[in-house]
This record gives structure tokens, sequence and C-alpha cells, in this order.
């Protein structure tokens, strides 16, 4: 009986030492909900968060890394990118930009890859309604399927591209193909 008092108490002490890190506070962190990457050798990102305002924040590195460190250090918190719903691309580099996103960033399967000539601004339209617009085209047949898998699945395939929508502050306004 002794025996599991002690055992009991030594297991009480051990769980009241234990105790949450501040990582793992959800206030700590910005949630990714999209971004745009643009640019061959430097790369221009843009980020958007799950938030009621719909801000964005612009930044630039030697690679998308290095974007994503500037802007942690400029909002002052980590960037977590598993919940990421769109990846607005230029064209360039989708390959490896993509796996890089799957791979590195963790992103979500579903998450919809599109193409925007004017990636930068392209934010100044909320994401709800860009995402909206392209899975409606989806559904229409005015679009094809674009999530992250299907456009690796194209661009690593025998064809060496995908078709992706292309859009525009205004929705989607075209397909665009990536290779």
């Amino acid at each position: 009986m002794t025996r599991k008092i002690i055992l009991f108490l030594g297991m009480m002490i051990l769980l009241t030492f234990t105790g949450c890190e501040s990582n793992g506070r959800v206030h700590d962190k910005n949630y990714l909900r999209a971004v745009s990457v643009s640019g061959d050798d430097k790369k221009t990102v843009t980020f958007t968060f799950f938030t009621k305002d719909g801000k964005y924040i612009t930044t630039s590195g030697r690679d998308i890394a290095e974007a994503k460190e500037v802007a942690e250090l400029r909002t002052g918190k980590k960037i977590f990118t598993g919940y990421t719903e769109m990846i607005v691309l230029d064209g360039k580099n989708s390959i490896d930009t993509l796996e890089f996103m799957l791979h590195k960033w963790k992103v979500s399967p579903s998450c919809i890859i599109a193409y925007s000539e004017n990636e930068e601004n392209i934010f100044e339209s909320s994401v709800e309604r860009l995402r909206g617009s392209v899975e409606n085209a989806v559904k229409q047949g005015k679009a094809p399927e674009c999530d992250i898998i299907t456009v690796m699945s194209g661009l690593l395939g025998e064809k060496q591209s995908a078709q992706v929508a292309g859009i525009s502050t205004e929705g989607i306004t075209s397909i665009y193909t990536i290779n």
C-alpha cells in the first residue's frame, strides 16, 4: 500500500513539473491562409493569414524560406503553414516551389494552386472570394482540378505541365498552363 502511495505521489510530482511551452499557444502563431510566390533568383512572397482584417505582408529573400523568416521577424510571430488553402504562382520554377511547399511547409493536400500575373497584389481581394471563385469554376467544369497533388502529378508526369486557374483580384479569368 505504501509503495502505491509513493508511486502515485511521484507521478503527481512529475505531472506538476510538465507544462505547456509558450510555442504551443494558438495566439503565438500566424496561421497562413494563402501565399503568392514570384521571382527566379530572388523570391518575393506575399503572406495572408486567418484574420478578420484580411491584411497581408510582402517580403523578399534569396529563397522562400528566407522570405518567411523576414515575415516572422516583421510580424513577431512564427508562421504555421499546415492549413494553407491557396498558393498563387507566377509560373516560374513551379515544380521547385510546389515541392518545397508540400515537403517543407507541409501544406494541405487540398491546397489550391493558381496563377496570377499580378501576384503581389492578388490579396487585395479576399482569399475566401478567390478560393470560392476557383472552386466554383472547377464544379462548373470551367477550370481543371488544381489542388497541389493533382498539379504536382501533372508537373512530374509525362506531360511535365499542369493546368491551373488564372486569377486576378476579380476572380478566375483564364486557364493557365504551368511547367
